[in-house]
């Protein structure tokens, strides 16, 4: 009960900042056309409400644990429903989504959108017809009611500045990149890279992407295992990337002495930091992430808050958590997904 308190306190604070544009963790976006919406505020735990989720892969861990937190939030309430699209990593299937959602007349969406550029005109579409759009992990270029993410930098910080304690500041490093040009991997990566940076004997050897796939991940690292004779850590994107790291690595015999790090923290990786096979991954509850996106997209459908006049995007991000092998423990099994 406690934890739950916190963390609606937190979806406050973030929905406050939001609404009012201004304080907190914000980003820069395109500004829209500054022409009123069809949105109409009405009592949205009480009149008839229709969420679509739109989801790049929904599939993988991380969506099936965003989805099911969105669901846990509503299921006292049977005036909510919410549908799941799979956009099936293609944005342009995903744009196909949203033009059928805005037909169907939805009332929000919240999307993992496949990329950002592309997704804009269909969430500033969305929003001028009346529907809330919160974005979830992966946002867009144009500005709309609300973002809601892991913490990319600094996650991508944190695991910098534990391998550098690991290997007291020197040794030789690759990274596996998700997919090339998103704002999230972009962010890890850099976090990651200036961490680093700060110690002279820590060296980037090379960098490839792997698209978020564990099988792509073990062909990255394969080539990095045939190029370099001297790899002392891999720091993966997320953690499908780095259990196919490790897979390879423990395959040619070279897992021993290596640390391999992941983010995200589904509950696989966690397994494998338990047995050894990896060093820690960034870890967030994506039950309450996905409910926390439900949570604000039902704030602003109640408000009195027009999406179509906003010029910043509001940010709000999850907290990140250090998981090695000494503190996966402290994750309980419930928030495992």
């Amino acid at each position: 009960m406690k934890k739950k308190l916190i963390v609606g306190v937190i979806v406050l604070a973030a929905i406050v900042a939001i609404a009012a544009c201004s304080g907190g963790r914000q980003e820069q976006v395109r500004g829209s056309s500054g022409s009123s919406s069809g949105k109409v505020a009405g009592h949205p735990y009480r009149d008839p409400v229709k969420i679509a989720y739109v989801a790049h892969d929904i599939g993988t861990p991380v969506n099936q644990a965003w989805f099911d937190g969105m669901k846990r939030e509503i299921v006292d309430y049977p005036n909510i429903t919410i549908q799941g699209f799979d956009g099936k990593s293609s944005a342009e299937n995903q744009v196909k989504i949203m033009d059928e959602i805005i037909t169907q007349k939805y009332n929000a969406i919240i999307l993992q959108a496949s990329d950002n550029a592309a997704l804009a005109p269909s969430v500033t579409a969305a929003e001028k017809a009346g529907i809330v759009v919160i974005t979830l992990n992966l946002t867009v270029d144009s500005a709309h009611a609300g973002f809601v993410k892991m913490a990319d930098y600094d996650a991508g910080r944190l695991v910098g500045e534990q391998l550098a304690k690991q290997f007291n500041n020197k040794g030789k490093f690759v990274i596996i990149q998700g997919i090339v040009g998103g704002i999230r991997p972009a962010q890890l990566e850099l976090g990651f890279r200036e961490a680093l940076a700060k110690h002279s004997g820590m060296e980037i050897l090379a960098a490839q992407p792997a698209d978020f796939r564990k099988d792509k991940a073990m062909t990255v690292m394969n080539s990095f295992l045939q190029t370099y004779s001297q790899i002392d850590g891999v720091f993966a994107i997320n953690d499908a990337m780095a259990m196919g790291a490790s897979l390879a690595a423990e395959s040619a015999g070279r897992l021993s002495g290596m640390a391999i790090w992941g983010a995200d923290g589904e509950r696989d990786a966690l397994v494998m930091i338990e047995q050894g096979k990896l060093a820690g991954t960034i870890y967030t509850n994506c039950f309450e992430e996905g409910s926390t996106c439900l949570k604000l997209a039902l704030y602003v459908l109640g408000s009195e808050y027009d999406t179509s006049n906003v010029t910043v995007t509001g940010v709000m991000a999850m907290q990140p958590i250090i998981a090695t092998r000494a503190t996966v423990g402290n994750i309980a099994q419930e928030d495992r997904w």
